[in-house]
């Protein structure tokens, strides 16, 4: 039996979610506070709520907000470096990015002065500029981002640099990064720092001995939507693409999604595309695809959180799976025949790792929708 390529989907029928990683959903709900409070650090003459770390479990939008940010920026017409914070990202910024940046400005007329400092405010002349001697420098992170925030400064604007990906193995790199953000803003110079992780990363860095100027960051935790968001997320899309969206069909969308923000554009998109040419989607459409809906998220969202987990810990996640609710850590420690002391470190990685939360004393919950089931699914794969 031959294939068959299914025809393309005209422009005007295709899906409006956005289920890819990174991709901005159509209808931003559930994150206004954040967004503000950037905004308006942005806008103030300080460096407070400039040095920003969004964390949160696969799936709960930290790249998204990452692209907001970027927006928030342009509209006060700053500049914004994007890096994964992968090995090598602190020379890539030194001698890519930000050469890319002084490019854009006429590189030659602002290799004529280097950074001193600030002498004055920055609405009261910006920063202090000396000369070039005739020494041979080795430019570092530092040299080259105090350059570019020179320029911008006269051209009276600044810098975002934004990190996705943050990693607990490039420690030694974030310590250079500490190094030359804490200079900058102690010289109040027009920047800001955002970067984005697992919670187990974020902690690492942030709890490192040389990056004390970290720890005083803002911290965003980014978690599930509330109904009210996620019936808005699923709904708009539909109705601004000029379709009706059935008042139980996105009941029962909001109640699949579980205010899971990857799984409501999965769901979303995949109902959409299940009506096809329909002019409204209905319960039935959405629960075609259940199913389908719950093996996505295994595969993007439940096999690489487990990947990410050492054996002891997957172990402890499969001895929560005989509770149908909250577990006891008491019980889970005995069920797996380990002291208590033990079972608590592998705890302890699982909330780090944002898959399980602490409802109350003594016991934990698992927070990634359809793990429990998938775990159950898959019993003897998971060692």
């Amino acid at each position: 039996m031959n294939l068959e390529i299914p025809p393309p989907t005209p422009k005007d029928q295709l899906s409006p979610f956005r289920p890819g990683f990174g991709s901005t959903p159509p209808v931003m709900v559930g994150r206004q506070p954040e967004v503000t409070s950037f905004a308006r650090a942005l806008d103030g003459s300080g460096s407070t709520g400039r040095t920003v770390f969004v964390t949160g479990q696969r799936g709960v939008g930290k790249t998204v907000l990452l692209n907001i940010f970027q927006e928030v920026a342009d509209t006060r017409q700053w500049f914004t470096i994007r890096e994964q914070a992968s090995a090598g990202f602190v020379d890539r910024l030194a001698h890519a990015r930000l050469p890319e940046v002084l490019e854009s400005h006429d590189a030659h007329e602002s290799s004529k002065s280097k950074v001193v400092g600030i002498s004055l405010p920055m609405s009261a002349g910006g920063l202090t500029v000396r000369s070039e001697t005739t020494s041979a420098l080795v430019p570092d992170l530092r040299s080259h981002l105090m350059k570019v925030l020179e320029l911008l400064d006269t051209h009276e604007t600044g810098l975002l640099i934004a990190l996705d990906e943050v990693h607990r193995s490039n420690l030694d790199e974030f310590r250079q990064m500490t190094d030359a953000l804490a200079y900058a803003m102690s010289q109040e110079a027009p920047l800001a720092f955002v970067a984005a992780g697992l919670p187990a990363s974020i902690d690492n860095i942030v709890n490192d001995d040389v990056s004390t100027f970290l720890r005083r960051a803002d911290r965003i935790n980014l978690g599930s939507l509330s109904p009210t968001e996620t019936y808005e997320a699923l709904k708009t899309p539909v109705e601004q693409a000029g379709k009706a969206f059935a008042e139980d069909a996105v009941e029962f969308g909001v109640e699949l999604s579980q205010g899971y923000p990857y799984l409501v554009q999965i769901v979303g998109d995949l109902a959409w595309n299940e009506a096809a040419g329909a002019d409204e989607l209905t319960r039935e459409h959405v629960e075609a695809i259940e199913d389908e809906a719950k093996m996505v998220l295994g595969r993007q969202i439940h096999d690489p959180t487990l990947a990410a987990l050492t054996p002891g810990a997957r172990r402890y996640l499969r001895a929560m799976t005989l509770d149908d609710g909250d577990s006891s850590t008491g019980e889970i420690a005995d069920r797996l025949g380990v002291k208590k002391q033990t079972a608590n470190d592998y705890r302890r990685q699982l909330i780090a790792h944002g898959v399980v939360e602490v409802p109350s004393f003594g016991h934990v919950r698992m927070v990634i929708p359809y793990l429990r089931s998938y775990l159950l699914e898959r019993d003897d794969e998971v060692q």
